[in-house]
């Protein structure tokens, strides 16, 4: 590999690595707008360990709604390490290791629920924009309390009904990963 395509792949990669990162320090945060500017316009997310829905394609606005509903409430901080980003030509391929922690004060048992895992992505470049295309969150073990998350409050209910379709299930089931 000649200098020139060595640079060229570091700088994407190290492009993509960004989009990661601003991915998870936008829900830390509570900057919605950041965390969807890292995504396309449709997103293939599965997230079925932790939501117990298969994987869907949803819209990326739908998806960050459905993200901020569920956040808000808690204070939040994630950390990304070990990761391993492969990148061919417009298309890129990553995997990065990462420990959430949340926070809500509750008279219902533990103030925490953290989850360690990793998350496995894909990228696309459009218009010369690093994007992620699909997502997958899978966690080795969580600790604490997932009571913190009320998934009955009904701005949140209304918002996962419009989220977790059977649609948007098919759509993303007949996506090739």
């Amino acid at each position: 590999m000649d200098v020139e395509t060595a640079l060229r792949r570091l700088l994407d990669e190290e492009a993509v690595k960004k989009v990661i990162l601003r991915f998870g320090r936008s829900l830390d945060l509570g900057d919605w707008p950041g965390y969807r500017s890292c995504f396309t316009d449709r997103l293939l997310v599965d997230f079925e360990r932790l939501t117990g829905s298969p994987r869907i394609l949803v819209d990326a606005d739908e998806w960050t709604r459905f993200a901020d509903l569920i956040l808000t409430p808690v204070r939040r901080h994630h950390s990304y390490f070990n990761f391993h980003i492969d990148v061919d030509g417009d298309a890129a391929s990553a995997v990065w290791y990462f420990t959430a922690r949340h926070w809500k004060a509750t008279d219902m048992g533990a103030s925490v629920y953290n989850q360690h895992g990793w998350y496995d992505g894909h990228f696309v470049r459009e218009g010369g924009v690093w994007k992620m295309s699909y997502v997958k969150h899978d966690f080795q073990w969580v600790e604490g309390n997932n009571a913190l998350f009320d998934m009955a409050e009904p701005h949140l209910a209304a918002q996962m009904a419009r989220v977790f379709t059977p649609e948007n299930v098919a759509a993303g089931t007949a996506v090739r990963v």
